[in-house]
């Protein structure tokens, strides 16, 4: 089953792994991520994820919140906000790492005429 992937290649490629060796892992993973929260209406959930994300920085995460977070009504200055917000916990170094990516995904979706 996995003994043609090249695992060196894991960390770019996990998704791809994981959707073609255990698509039921991920069919399950999705199902429960969508049901937490459910007394949260979605733009704050995103804000929240998107705080959270800042304790694990992933890049790959941020372009999926932030598109996330804007279809849900959030505003640029909302969501710079919920990153500031995590100064305390995280640090500002953790901040401004991500804070590229944060800007790149606004413009990106700003650019799709989001």
């Amino acid at each position: 089953m996995s003994e043609n992937y090249d695992f060196k290649n894991l960390e770019p490629d996990g998704m791809t792994f994981m959707l073609t060796h255990r698509k039921e892992v991920m069919v399950s993973y999705m199902k429960m991520v969508g049901s937490l929260g459910e007394h949260l209406d979605e733009k704050t959930k995103q804000l929240i994820m998107l705080a959270l994300q800042m304790t694990s920085p992933s890049p790959q995460a941020i372009k999926v919140i932030v598109p996330k977070a804007l279809r849900a009504g959030a505003t640029r200055d909302e969501i710079l906000d919920a990153m500031i917000l995590t100064v305390p916990s995280v640090g500002i170094s953790t901040v401004l790492r991500i804070l590229p990516d944060v800007l790149t995904a606004l413009a990106e979706f700003a650019g799709d005429g989001g």
